[in-house]
């Protein structure tokens, strides 16, 4: 089934400018004693400094062997970030880090051979990103919102999925996807490169342990014990959408089997709401904990506002807001724009005094809109529902719910 998706991807920048625009170059390399496949695709994003998509390349090697060159034509702008991966159909085998690129000299973008957990291709649909995988002949499709499963759906053209119980599906057509989540259509979706590798971490208490996947390798620290560092061999998606990390030293006959579900998991301690439920086993011995970051359920996605200070929202407007990795939060007020920094600790969240453009908007809207930075101001900690929807709370319970958008809007 996954064939049906590989297709091989033409020569198409994606965005290209006439005047006003300058050419970013360069080449890819790796280390690896391996000869490119004459199939290989050479993949090449340019970001702004605020992680958003220029433009990007795609390249067909044609049997060239490292190192490849490339050529991008992008707006004029001073400094821009690089990215590059080489694939072969949808799967991506080479990825390189972000590498800032200043001014017109050209950029030598070192790649390293990818190892996917579990996911293999990642789309992104303006401002959202999805990643997708296949257990069997079944689609797993990740929003970051939720893990969901998908299976095949006859079609003339293309590989088609949809869920059985619900108005989401997913059909790919090339290097492109239509993506419907509970009947809402998102913007057209291209095959994308992943997001930058980050260390994924688990940890537990009673007793104290953290688990780190990182560069292949898996390595278990434990209170007062050595710790214990086995090469990652598999990383496979369950039909259930639940991940499977398998690490393991033969010579040494040790083996640890890390098992990541898509159900959020509360610290035993802070109460903290984290995005999944994990599970370690060695031999006989299992230990259970939470996984993934304490942010990583507030972040890079758009949560539109339902109550404010337990009074719904007016039907004729529409109120966000966005984390962002960095310590950001924005969106709109109903009526104007707005921005602020928040600090996330092991137990409480806190946003700092907010700004906002100036707009004078209809007097229900401006009323709501003093409401709404009133309840912000009171906001010292979250947590995520039963139902998936934020809740900002205050000394005296929620002061702000809302819902994950699902049309891959900004904030």
């Amino acid at each position: 089934m996954r064939h049906l998706l590989a297709v091989l991807i033409a020569l198409l920048p994606i965005v290209a400018f006439a005047q006003g625009s300058r050419t970013v170059s360069g080449q890819v390399s790796y280390l690896d004693r391996m000869a490119l496949p004459p199939d290989a695709v050479l993949l090449v994003e340019v970001l702004g400094t605020d992680g958003r998509l220029i433009a990007d390349a795609r390249m067909p090697t044609d049997g060239q062997q490292v190192p490849v060159p490339f050529a991008v034509q992008v707006r004029a702008q001073s400094d821009v970030i690089l990215r590059a991966g080489i694939m072969l159909g949808f799967d991506l085998v080479w990825l390189g880090d972000p590498v800032m690129a200043v001014g017109d000299a050209g950029v030598d973008l070192q790649l390293y051979r990818y190892q996917p957990l579990g996911f293999t291709a990642t789309f992104r649909c303006d401002d959202l990103v999805v990643r997708t995988g296949f257990a069997g002949d079944r689609l797993i499709v990740d929003t970051g919102a939720a893990r969901l499963v998908l299976d095949p759906v006859p079609v003339a053209s293309g590989a088609r999925f949809a869920a059985v119980d619900s108005d989401t599906s997913f059909w790919s057509r090339g290097d492109t996807a239509t993506i419907t989540l509970n009947g809402t259509d998102v913007p057209e979706c291209r095959l994308s490169l992943p997001e930058p590798r980050t260390a994924y971490t688990a940890r537990g208490n009673e007793p104290f342990w953290t688990v780190t996947v990182d560069a292949g390798a898996l390595t278990l620290t434990r209170l007062g014990m050595e710790d214990l560092t086995l090469p990652v061999t598999e990383a496979t998606l369950q039909e259930d959408g639940a991940i499977i990390v398998i690490a393991t030293d033969s010579e040494r006959g040790q083996r640890a089997v890390l098992q990541r579900d898509a159900m959020i998991c509360r610290d035993s301690m802070t109460g903290l709401p984290y995005p999944e439920t994990v599970s370690l086993a060695m031999g006989d011995e299992m230990i259970t904990g939470c996984g993934g970051s304490v942010g990583g359920l507030l972040q890079k996605r758009t949560w539109v506002v339902d109550r404010i200070l337990d009074e719904d929202v007016l039907s004729s407007s529409r109120v966000t807001l966005g984390f962002d990795a960095g310590g950001r939060v924005a969106g709109s007020s109903g009526c104007n724009r707005w921005f602020a920094g928040y600090q996330l600790t092991g137990e409480t969240l806190n946003i700092r005094q907010s700004g906002a453009t100036m707009m004078a908007c209809a007097g229900q809207v401006m009323a709501q809109e003093r409401l709404f930075f009133a309840a912000l101001a009171q906001v010292t900690g979250y947590d995520i529902d039963d139902g998936g929807a934020l809740v900002l709370l205050g000394p005296d319970g929620p002061v702000i719910t809302a819902r994950a958008a699902t049309d891959g809007s900004a904030p």
